[in-house]
């Protein structure tokens, strides 16, 4: 890999969060028995579009039945009515089944998930055994198909419900075997030579033999099945317990860790206060040692206070009710003139003069106040902190490019940052070795809170810098979230 010029610019973009991560568990946590009543209703719409697909086999197995000279010519029975009837009770079913949730939304009756999935494999067994009658007991592999609904059985229920369903497939199809063999159904098969030809009265041992056989099968195929999916369903709730524990544990960490920081703030502002009025003169003139020793501690005080600000902040953005708080109807511009004016104080002290280039009207958006006003201040202090005596820091908002978003600017022209460190900016407590040199105050939570309130309101974060030239970092605000005004 070619490594980038020290004086080359480099950018980044924070990566949005993906769907997956939005989903987090809000649901009980599972056990070894069946699946909770949520998963069963979904379950219940993947089983109905799995059906739609042998529905569609059936009728086009059954259509072709009718073409002139086709079957025939494959050795087949022709024409086929019994796929046609079976795809329309198949597809009558699956109407009702579908229904169902509609029903639910009125406030009809409907049936629960567990129940739906009940008729749903009951009614699937008794087709599936008139299939295997239909298509040829004997001669084709179609029964294996009971084996389908054994596996899912075992996901989706417990294992004695599981267990229920292998006997009924075992109990249907011993009954076509009996039934066929007593005479009571007359042996049907697909096969044109063997339809009309084989004697359906006489017991032929060698296939009760296999029958049996495969039956054995099916139920070891429950057991394996039914010991696995209880096995995963295990794993699964240990999982979500230790989560828990976990989810937690770190909540109380984190309110010992408000409680702590909020305890220390007070403390802190106070020995920053008393050292501002020993400094000036308060308590008499002090010795140059003394006075310096007294700056010194001012100005330690002071990060701390800072830095017990920014944790305060960060804590306080993963909390539930501040992911909860409602958005509002905001004009950018006067969040954006607030933070200017709140970092003037910083920018003067640091000598870098504070540009703000406004649009010309209004710019209407919904979104958290409070936390897009932490968002900007934090850039506009970071802009601050690294620039250069003299170097100019610019806050602009214009329209993104190609879109009817916003963009939101803010340039600085200092140290850089190196274009293999930009991926980390955004770090807790991380500081590149030239930031720790430039400005010693810096906490290195400023781009952390900056990352986690883009992170919670879907905007776009990038950054481009050039080493000992500056930095840009650009904030993109959704087309959702910009209102347009609106025509007198």
């Amino acid at each position: 890999m070619e490594t980038p010029k020290t004086n080359s610019e480099a950018t980044y973009r924070i990566p949005l969060p993906t769907q997956e991560q939005a989903l987090e568990g809000s649901t009980e946590p599972s056990t070894a028995g069946p699946l909770p009543e949520h998963l069963l209703l979904g379950n219940v719409f993947w089983f109905c579009k799995l059906r739609w697909a042998v529905i569609v086999i059936l009728t086009v197995f059954g259509a072709l039945s009718f073409l002139p000279g086709l079957f025939p010519r494959l050795g087949l029975r022709s024409p086929c009515y019994w796929p046609l009837a079976t795809a329309g009770t198949l597809a009558a079913a699956n109407m009702f089944f579908i229904s169902q949730p509609g029903r639910r939304a009125r406030g009809g009756d409907p049936f629960s998930g567990r129940v739906s999935l009940w008729s749903q494999i009951t009614l699937d067994l008794l087709v599936l055994t008139a299939v295997v009658h239909c298509a040829g007991l004997r001669e084709t592999s179609v029964h294996s198909a009971y084996l389908f609904h054994i596996v899912l059985a075992c996901i989706f229920f417990s294992r004695t419900q599981s267990l229920l369903v292998t006997v009924m497939a075992c109990a249907l199809f011993s009954a076509c075997i009996m039934a066929e063999n007593t005479g009571a159904l007359h042996a049907s098969s697909v096969y044109a030579s063997l339809a009309s030809s084989r004697p359906s009265t006489l017991p032929n041992m060698r296939f009760i033999h296999g029958a049996v056989s495969t039956q054995l099968i099916w139920l070891v195929v429950w057991y394996l099945a039914s010991h696995l999916s209880a096995m995963v369903r295990t794993r699964d709730s240990e999982l979500a317990q230790t989560n828990q524990r976990l989810t937690a544990a770190q909540q109380e960490r984190t309110r010992h860790l408000l409680l702590t920081t909020h305890e220390l703030k007070a403390p802190f502002a106070a020995i920053h206060a008393n050292t501002q009025l020993l400094a000036n003169g308060y308590c008499g003139a002090l010795p140059d040692k003394a006075l310096e020793v007294v700056l010194r501690i001012g100005a330690r005080s002071r990060r701390l206070g800072h830095e017990i600000q920014d944790m305060l902040q960060l804590a306080n953005l993963s909390a539930p009710s501040q992911r909860d708080q409602p958005s509002t109807d905001i004009d950018l511009r006067d969040v954006l003139a607030w933070c200017v004016e709140q970092a003037q104080a910083r920018a003067q002290e640091r000598s870098v003069p504070l540009e703000y280039v406004p649009t010309s009207g209004p710019i209407r958006i919904r979104a958290v106040e409070d936390h897009l006003k932490m968002l900007f201040i934090n850039l506009l202090t970071n802009a601050v902190n690294y620039s250069y005596g003299g170097g100019t820091v610019t806050l602009s908002c214009r329209p993104a490019s190609c879109t009817t978003g916003l963009l939101v600017a803010v340039r600085d022209h200092g140290i850089g940052i190196h274009p293999d460190k930009l991926p980390r900016v955004f770090d807790e407590y991380y500081r590149t070795d030239e930031a720790v040199q430039h400005c010693r105050e810096s906490t290195g939570l400023g781009l952390a809170i900056v990352h986690h309130i883009a992170q919670a309101h879907g905007l776009s974060v990038s950054v481009t810098s050039r080493l000992k030239e500056g930095t840009e970092f650009r904030v993109e605000f959704p087309n959702h979230m910009h209102k347009e005004p609106s025509s007198a």
